[in-house]
């Protein structure tokens, strides 16, 4: 295996902290990338539906494919991550999403757009805890936490460039246009992830040692279902927003271009709040400054369930929701990274966002069924804030299982 000479303890001084903003830089900007990926259907959606005159409800398979996607890519390059190392992997779920969101502007129905979907999300979901992974091996201990939570806002700031190019995009150039730009940027950034990306790997040794049943051996069992019910219900919420929240303004009597913008605060409220509560996680510890943000994060969805009146109003709740729920995913991901040794990262961190992904698909479907029972656009918001307020609790359970002994 080829890469620099980072290997699990080893420090080599001021080249180990080159390598780090090197590596944050290349990952940040990955991540802007996935994220714009990962916003492009939910804001398309209001357009597609009236481009191919079908109701919303017929595009759940293809969010719900997308989430599959998600799902499988997390699963299997976390482990292959560990095995291979960080640095090839990434480069080769840069390129499969890519590719697939060039594909996807070439779809014509749902049956195809569902298709390019899943095979978009695997790629995405290789990408993200690959790089967990990576700066989890290189960051200081100490400062772990924050540094992953702040390059981890690339997937917010790519949710909000999305918003941004589909509300001029589509207006000029129809909705494939939106996947177009998200398929060449990747493709783009392959030569610099090539020269410039450094790698982190393990022993060959420990490397085998990597495995799916370790994640349950000793003091691993409790720390890794914890971690998996902590993703899933933040997922849960995320994707249930993400998915849905467009398309739910639009049906409050926000015009299409307004609610596309207005959703999209809900990313740059996330963006803000990780960036603000970074340095916080430092000092009070991740899992006690997240449980504050997805607790906030759920009275903000509350009221923006409750609130009738301009797309200004709308646009503000949006963003205090983002900068509780969204900022808080972020945050779980670094705990992700954190609670494993450098051996077992990639696996533990691609199958707490695998398991997790499973909230993935059963937001989408959620807002699905309750939209073909009938709900109101209100009701859907505020149920929708609901697992926020238990995340809070078992966040503070995790805080306080890791500050006892571990046994391994």
């Amino acid at each position: 295996m080829t890469g620099s000479p980072f290997e699990a303890g080893q420090d080599t001084g001021s080249g180990k902290s080159t390598a780090v903003y090197r590596a944050a830089f290349l990952c940040f900007f990955v991540l802007v990338l996935e994220g714009y990926d990962l916003g492009a259907m939910s804001f398309t959606l209001p357009t597609l539906s009236e481009v191919w005159h079908l109701k919303l409800v017929a595009f759940t398979p293809a969010l719900t494919a997308g989430n599959v996607g998600l799902l499988l890519g997390s699963l299997g390059c976390g482990v292959l991550g560990d095995r291979l190392g960080r640095k090839p992997v990434l480069m080769g779920a840069v390129a499969v999403f890519g590719v697939m969101s060039l594909l996807t502007a070439l779809t014509k129905d749902p049956v195809w757009l569902s298709i390019t979907r899943l095979l978009t999300g695997v790629g995405i979901g290789g990408g993200i805890p690959t790089t967990i992974a990576l700066l989890s091996d290189l960051a200081p201990p100490k400062k772990q936490g924050g540094l992953v939570m702040a390059t981890m806002c690339g997937v917010q700031a790519g949710n909000v460039v999305s918003g941004v190019a589909a509300s001029r995009l589509i207006a000029h150039w129809g909705w494939p246009s939106v996947f177009v730009l998200g398929g060449l940027m990747p493709l783009f950034i392959l030569p610099a992830l090539a020269l410039w990306l450094p790698e982190t790997f393990v022993s060959r040794t420990k490397a085998s040692l990597a495995s799916i049943p370790r994640l349950f051996e000793g003091g691993f069992a409790r720390l890794t279902l914890i971690l998996w019910l902590i993703n899933f219900l933040s997922l849960l919420t995320i994707y249930s927003v993400n998915s849905w929240l467009p398309s739910l303004l639009h049906s409050l009597g926000i015009a299409t271009a307004s609610a596309v913008l207005a959703a999209s605060m809900f990313q740059l409220g996330g963006m803000t709040g990780t960036l603000a509560s970074a340095p916080l996680a430092n000092r009070f510890g991740t899992e006690n400054v997240v449980a504050v943000l997805l607790a906030m994060g759920g009275c903000f969805l509350i009221l923006l369930g409750l609130a009738n009146g301009t797309a200004l109003l709308f646009a503000g709740l949006a963003f205090g929701a983002g900068l509780g729920i969204s900022a808080g995913q972020v945050g779980i991901n670094a705990l992700s990274g954190a609670v494993y040794p450098m051996e077992l990262r990639g696996t533990g961190a691609g199958w707490a966002l695998g398991v997790g992904r499973m909230g993935n698909i059963t937001g989408p479907l959620f807002g699905g069924l309750l939209l073909v029972l009938g709900w109101r656009p209100g009701p859907i918001l505020e149920v929708m804030a609901v697992p926020a307020f238990a995340l809070t609790l078992a966040l503070l359970l995790l805080a306080h299982m890791r500050a006892r002994p571990l046994k391994v």
